[in-house]
């Protein structure tokens, strides 16, 4: 028999985990798992304060039952992306527990499930090699097309902010005068000291 841990999320207080908690419970019940704890969290996906599901994977670190898989209702509730998901079903396995997602129908403790993961990262994988790949082309055109990348510079008087230090203006003054930051101002104050 397994040894499980359901895990229910919703993104807003007023929602209710009821329906996942009764989904994981009735899926435990058909499979004839051993349901050792739900954990749930009231967070939207993007959300990485989930006290819940830190809880959750403190316990996982230690294992002192042990259990044996996580049980979600949908892989969503558990990952804020793609990288998210994978990362977590990564450690999962590194500690020897599976993953169960009920309407996904992934459960990493059957060979097709083992084999769904390996497909989804090796395209997260390539997805982000093409980000990478797009955006150092996008880069080497935009410097070949003499287009300037990063913020604009400001336009600063260097003559004005050095009359404003002879004048004695205190530096946290001339630098918010200016809109930059104060290292910035000493940056630039620095830079005309080496000129000379």
């Amino acid at each position: 028999m397994l040894n499980v841990i359901g895990y229910v999320r919703v993104s807003t207080t007023n929602q209710s985990t009821d329906l996942q908690i009764e989904q994981i419970k009735a899926f435990a019940k058909l499979k004839d798992y051993n349901l050792v704890n739900i954990y749930s969290d009231h967070a939207t996906g993007k959300n990485t304060d989930r006290p819940g599901f830190v809880k959750m994977m403190h316990y996982l670190e230690l294992n002192p039952f042990p259990v044996d898989a996580v049980m979600i209702y949908k892989l969503d509730r558990v990952g804020r992306s793609m990288q998210d998901l994978l990362r977590i079903v990564a450690w999962l396995k590194d500690h020897q527990i599976d993953l169960i997602s009920i309407t996904d129908n992934v459960d990493t403790t059957t060979s097709s499930g083992r084999f769904f993961f390996h497909i989804t990262g090796a395209m997260a994988e390539y997805e982000r090699e093409l980000i990478v790949e797009r955006t150092s082309a996008g880069l080497a055109k935009a410097k070949e097309d003499g287009i300037v990348l990063g913020r604009p510079r400001k336009n600063i008087s260097i003559e004005k902010i050095q009359r404003d230090v002879a004048a004695g203006i205190p530096k946290t003054k001339i630098a918010s005068n200016n809109k930059i930051s104060t290292s910035t101002l000493y940056n630039i104050l620095n830079a005309e000291k080496q000129k000379k």
